[in-house]
């Protein structure tokens, strides 16, 4: 097997559209938010957007390639890649596809884009949408008669298991949120920007038993969009790159038939465990190296198991980590600095990466000194799923 080739890739540009609550920007459409986003980036690196040459997604994004490069004038078309399924998970997915495509010169700057329109509610039956002698996915016809028919009852049973295994209490649930809250107070895109104290948390309505309304990442509209090419070119461009030290992809299980997982090793974990072990080694880096952690957000105990499954700390550990303080930007692992899903925007993952380089570059709202290394670690339990290391170049 051929050795990973590391930093040959770099991100040098970062952009976003307007952020709204969900439905609120339908009116304008996928398309016209991914543009937004992706000339916000293209600004943000001091690009042409006519030089944008390749484009990729994940999540079944419906936004087309060829359609994005009509609106901005793309001079050459050379690479278009998707990531189906995976929801969150598929992110690396689409840095892996960008990675690959600058280092091998099948195109000069690829830009990541995701756009959301939540005009049906992520919370929904994942059977939703589904009618009468429509073909059943797989992974309902394995969960919905059983009642693991929603996002929030799958996460739910995780957790559970955690807190039977390992003491996990709600007030380490509630220390997620907090922290998200807290850090979004001073980012000005964030969509919550209200500090909240465990009382409130344990006050919010039950959704689904341990998890509470204050457990569930909101649901948006907006889009976000990353530049990526080869470290030469970044030279000529505007921001200091950041080099994609290494990415990784497992598809250790299916989102909804994790469930269904016997193993308590797969079941009370995000799936990534082998996922890191793979990123580290590609890096050669390992988790102290790790000066900002980007977890995906969209429910509390996932950020609990990500610091287990990354190696922050021992498996059932996670809880008494977080009670001690250590994921708050004065920690010993800052986590989620931005706010996250749960405090600055859904959109599946890719304001994680956005945060990840402005932390690099030294330009966040709640900067964490010195940071020269950021881990982006994707959702629980879709494949396929995995994680990206960043190296500033300075």
């Amino acid at each position: 097997m051929a050795e990973f080739q590391r930093d040959a890739a770099c991100i040098v540009g970062i952009g976003h559209s307007a952020y709204g609550s969900r439905g609120s920007l339908a009116d304008l459409g996928l398309s016209r938010l991914a543009l937004d986003a992706v000339h916000d980036a293209c600004r943000d690196a001091g690009l042409d957007v006519r030089d944008v040459d390749g484009f990729t997604g994940y999540c079944d994004d419906p936004t087309w390639p060829a359609e994005l490069a009509v609106s901005l004038g793309t001079s050459e078309f050379r690479y278009s890649g998707l990531v189906w399924g995976g929801r969150g998970s598929g992110l690396p997915g689409a840095v892996t596809n960008a990675y690959m495509a600058v280092a091998s010169g099948l195109a000069n700057h690829v830009v990541i884009v995701r756009s959301l329109i939540q005009k049906v509610r992520l919370g929904q039956s994942v059977g939703a949408g589904v009618q009468p002698g429509d073909p059943i996915p797989l992974s309902v016809s394995y969960t919905a008669p059983f009642g693991m028919a929603l996002p929030a009852a799958i996460y739910a049973l995780k957790a559970q298991r955690h807190m039977a295994l390992y003491g996990t209490t709600p007030d380490h649930l509630a220390e997620i949120t907090i922290n998200a809250r807290r850090n979004a107070v001073n980012n000005p895109d964030a969509r919550f920007r209200t500090e909240i104290t465990v009382e409130d948390h344990h006050a919010s309505r039950l959704v689904a038993d341990p998890l509470r309304l204050l457990d569930c990442c909101m649901e948006s509209d907006g889009a976000a969009a990353l530049i990526v090419t080869t470290p030469e070119r970044a030279a000529d461009l505007r921001q200091p790159p950041v080099y994609i030290s290494a990415v990784s992809m497992t598809g250790e299980y299916k989102w909804g038939t994790a469930s269904f997982n016997t193993v308590d090793e797969d079941f009370v974990s995000t799936g990534h465990r082998r996922a890191a072990r793979d990123l580290y080694d590609r890096a050669g880096l390992g988790p102290g190296d790790v000066d900002v952690a980007l977890f995906y957000d969209a429910f509390t105990p996932s950020v609990i198991m990500s610091l287990e499954d990354w190696g922050f700390c021992g498996i059932g550990e996670g809880g008494p980590f977080v009670a001690e303080g250590r994921i708050r930007r004065e920690g010993s692992v800052p986590v989620n600095p931005h706010g996250g899903n749960l405090a600055e925007v859904y959109l599946q993952g890719i304001t994680h990466l956005l945060e990840g380089v402005r932390q690099l570059r030294g330009t966040s709202c709640n900067q964490v000194d010195g940071a020269a290394v950021a881990l982006y670690g994707s959702g629980v339990g879709a494949s396929p799923g995995g994680g990206v290391l960043l190296r500033s170049s300075t």
